[in-house]
């Protein structure tokens, strides 16, 4: 029996040491992923069984086809995307632990692990995502608490390694290659000195595939959670289910006016819903009280990240920063469709989406890097920003999308990711990031050129004298008993060339 279904994102972004003084083309290509071959890594390009075919298929045709190539690695020369997938959950029992401390109590969630991803991109970033089935509870307090605690992968604060209010006491995967220690983080290692990094068990995954990847957490302290959850119970508290329908159009014969109420107490009831404490904390993936201590700005939050379209069939979704969340019913639709379409079509589009976030940031941190390089390192300069403007626009051209497919419920939704993480505003901030950077080297090189004619013009105006004299002696030659003045004066102006060209050899550099 599955309660509810769990994934994690973890965005990061890698590089190799070796490659730091590569111009960014090169840093971030995925040919500098070489996975081990003692890895349990596989890359897999087709289905496993019939199941794994269906969802592929609605997928692929849910998305636009030019969508595809940052979505999916097939095999084939994809410069935008190298995927996956760690082989133990395919074979065996691998679970999630997350243990807690919680009102003066040790609890304990055991998930079964689906699927563990991994996938690189062309932009320097990477995400590895764990798929989770809860089959051991079912209120919501422990939904709760799964998403919040179990997204935590380092302490925000120092004190909290004491306190554990936001962290876990541990995190741990059994069933892996390598064993549970490897696998598990308690959060004690982590110092005043330490310098953010993300959970051991990130880490040791991510390096188990390429120990010369260095990764750093892009976002923050979270992991971005996409959770689905059915409990008939709280389902009813946003919705008339099909038995309180029918007893209104029974108490109102006309037809218009049992409508009309229907209208009115679903609107009540979702209303009155919003107003709880649950909905927020779900969308907003807080486990003991809402954060957002003023109800004005409160309901402003929860107008703008709930999805409202399905509510009168009982599915009430969440978007925000942090999470998409789903509510439904028990019913069999639910489990059978709406609960896969999460782990398959909108986890293809949360990905995405943190991969364009993500993204943004790389580009905004080398920007940083690069506006600090000499300027009179002019051609270094020039080479290193030319690369990083040549992959930004491919970034624009082949990864950041206003729009994704042509379903209703994929463009809200889509739309409501675009507007929550602030896509828009944050491509156009980078935009002219990287228009400066650029409009800075191209003032330097048009200087450097500048420089280099002035130069030039110098050195002809002292060969000038040097070019008469020639021609002068070319056309009169001097008697042979008159050899000496020649030879005195040609000496002279040699002299003088080469004096001038010592006193400019930085300027010709």
């Amino acid at each position: 029996m599955m309660y509810s279904y769990h994934i994690f994102y973890f965005p990061f972004k890698w590089k190799i040491e070796r490659n730091a003084n590569k111009i960014f083309a090169e840093q971030v290509s995925l040919n500098n992923i070489q996975p081990s071959v003692l890895s349990n890594w596989e890359t897999n390009y087709s289905p496993q069984d019939q199941e794994e075919q269906k969802e592929l298929y609605n997928e692929k045709n849910y998305y636009f086809k030019f969508v595809h190539p940052v979505l999916y690695d097939d095999g084939t020369e994809n410069l935008l995307v190298r995927h996956y997938e760690r082989k133990e959950p395919k074979n065996e029992e691998v679970f999630y632990n997350i243990k807690i401390s919680k009102n003066g109590q040790v609890l304990d969630y055991r998930l079964r692990v689906v699927a563990i991803n991994l996938n690189f991109y062309s932009t320097g970033v990477g995400m590895l995502s764990f798929y989770l089935e809860n089959n051991e509870k079912d209120d919501f307090q422990s939904v709760l608490n799964i998403n919040q605690y179990g997204r935590r992968i380092f302490p925000p604060f120092y004190k909290d390694i004491d306190v554990r209010s936001p962290i876990a006491l541990s995190i741990s995967i059994d069933g892996l290659y390598g064993g549970t220690e490897r696998y598990t983080e308690n959060f004690e290692r982590y110092t005043t000195s330490m310098d953010w990094e993300p959970a051991l068990f990130l880490g040791n995954l991510i390096g188990d595939l390429q120990e010369n990847l260095k990764i750093l957490p892009v976002i923050d302290d979270r992991m971005f959670v996409n959770c689905w959850y059915g409990n008939n119970k709280i389902a009813d508290e946003f919705y008339l289910n099909e038995e309180e329908c029918k007893r209104i159009e029974k108490e109102n014969q006309e037809l218009v006016i049992a409508k009309q109420i229907l209208e009115e107490k679903q609107e009540k009831r979702l209303s009155d819903f919003l107003n709880k404490d649950f909905w927020y904390e779900y969308i907003f993936v807080d486990s003991s009280s809402p954060t957002c201590r003023n109800r004005m700005m409160k309901d402003k939050l929860l107008e703008d990240a709930t999805y409202k379209r399905w509510q009168m069939d009982g599915s009430l979704y969440g978007v925000s920063r942090y999470s998409l969340v789903l509510l439904t019913s028990e019913s069999g639709f639910a489990k059978d469709v709406l609960q896969v379409h999460m782990r398959t079509i909108y986890s293809r589009m949360i990905e995405l989406v943190l991969v364009q976030r993500a993204s943004m940031l790389r580009f905004s941190g080398e920007v940083t890097i690069l506006s600090r390089l000499s300027p009179t390192d002019t051609r270094e300069s020039a080479i290193k920003i030319a690369s990083l403007y040549q992959e930004y626009i491919r970034f624009v051209n082949q990864i950041f999308f206003r729009s994704v497919t042509s379903q209703d419920q994929g463009i809200e939704l889509y739309q409501l990711f675009v507007n929550q993480f602030e896509l828009e505003k944050q491509i156009g901030d980078l935009e002219d990031e990287i228009g400066e950077l650029h409009q800075y080297i191209s003032l330097l090189i048009e200087k450097a050129k500048s420089e280099q004619g002035a130069l030039l013009n110098q050195i002809a105006a002292i060969l000038l004298p040097a070019t008469i004299l020639t021609g002068f002696f070319g056309m009169n030659p001097i008697a042979s008993n008159d050899s000496w003045l020649s030879q005195g004066i040609l000496i002279v102006v040699v002299t003088l060339i080469v004096f001038f060209l010592l006193l400019n050899i930085k300027k010709l550099r």
